[in-house]
């Protein structure tokens, strides 16, 4: 997990691991190629999405979530029922590595994949905002389209 936080960051010698196709993509200046979002499109993104594009990553659906709260004797007890999403449909649909400057220079394409990316990052923005950050397609202050925050413990007993 340490070379795998090493690798996304952005300092100055994370590039010497990288692979020539890597490179070529960190060197695109991709707010001068397409620019019809709120964030710019940068190199991390890409990072973190082909580095889940090879693993089995789980994302928490927040929507799904529940929660609840009770009292066992003097302490209170909290639970959790976390549902997670593997979003296979992300990245199993994205281009590889190799592919990945074509298909995103195809506008619908990239609309697509951005969308969907936006729409990861809105689950996890208040939970978790370690990755995919700066991925808004869609204002969050768009009432349809907010980012999604836990729900209130229930009380259960």
């Amino acid at each position: 997990i340490s070379n795998m936080h090493f690798l996304l960051n952005e300092g100055r010698t994370e590039n010497n691991f990288y692979s020539d196709s890597l490179r070529n993509l960190n060197k695109i200046n991709w707010y001068q190629k397409v620019y019809p979002f709120c964030d710019l499109f940068l190199f991390h993104q890409i990072k973190e999405v082909l580095f889940r594009q090879l693993s089995v990553p789980y994302h928490v659906n927040m929507e799904k979530t529940l929660r609840w709260k009770y009292k066992a004797k003097d302490t209170n007890m909290y639970m959790d029922m976390l549902v997670l999403d593997e979003c296979r449909y992300l990245y199993d649909w994205m281009p590889s590595l190799d592919m990945f400057y074509s298909g995103m220079m195809d506008i619908e394409r990239q609309f697509s994949f951005r969308f969907i990316l936006d729409a990861v990052a809105k689950h996890r923005m208040v939970y978790n905002n370690e990755f995919f950050y700066g991925t808004a397609s869609v204002s969050k202050f768009e009432t349809d389209y907010v980012e999604k925050v836990l729900s209130v413990r229930k009380n259960i007993i």
